[in-house]
């Protein structure tokens, strides 16, 4: 792949799937529900709002940055390892289902076990920001679902800060319908999706939040 196309705005679903590695970096491309990266109809990566080459070359040799971007950055980072970035950042995205129930902003028992998680995981790390992101699926108005959005978002700042993370380095943020990971049909008789239900379950992957953790672990 020779270039990328640039997907302007936050994008949340590229990230790791929550139960996979914390050690894994940043990946400033589009991911689908599944980790792989997205490409358009001429097999372009998706870029991510906050693509940038050092963020693709810090992906290593074997990583998406060399793989969709090799012409455009440093030759050496796709020729051998680049040394690792002192400051860290690590994204996760967690199913908004998982979560919360759905049409919902109250946090379950199993989602609070999934942050009880993340908190003990960034235990010593020296933190300089945390991103909560909530995203909603299409169903319902725009003004509704970028609510419930925001509602998600601060529910994860909220307990994240009743865990005793500093209230100060959280920034929570709605983006409502933005960014789907899916794009689903109507319902129709003969269609892929004949029912409200189907759709729902199609749309899951857009209802979401994401975590972003950015920080540096001191060196032990």
């Amino acid at each position: 792949m020779k270039t990328s196309a640039k997907l302007c705005g936050a994008a949340a679903a590229l990230l790791i799937a929550f139960g996979a590695s914390a050690a894994d970096k940043v990946v400033p491309y589009v991911q689908s529900s599944s980790g792989q990266i997205v490409v358009n109809s001429t097999d372009l990566c998706w870029r991510t709002g906050f693509w940038t080459p050092a963020l693709a070359e810090a992906l290593g040799v074997e990583g998406a940055g060399c793989q969709c971007d090799a012409d455009i950055l440093d030759k050496q980072a796709c020729t051998a390892e680049a040394p690792a970035p002192a400051q860290q950042a690590e994204k996760v995205t967690f199913s908004a289902d998982m979560l919360f129930n759905f049409n919902s902003a109250q946090l379950k028992a199993e989602g609070q076990a999934i942050l009880d998680d993340l908190v003990s995981r960034i235990a010593g790390v020296d933190l300089e920001v945390i991103l909560s992101t909530g995203y909603a699926d299409r169903i319902g108005s725009e003004s509704y679902n970028q609510a419930l959005s925001e509602k998600r978002a601060d529910a994860v700042k909220a307990y994240l800060v009743n865990k005793g993370v500093d209230a100060a380095l959280i920034k929570a943020e709605g983006k409502g319908e933005a960014d789907p990971v899916v794009n689903c049909p109507d319902p129709s008789a003969n269609g892929q999706v004949k029912n409200f239900r189907q759709l729902v379950d199609c749309l899951q992957p857009n209802r979401r939040a994401v975590v972003e953790v950015i920080g540096a672990r001191p060196a032990n």
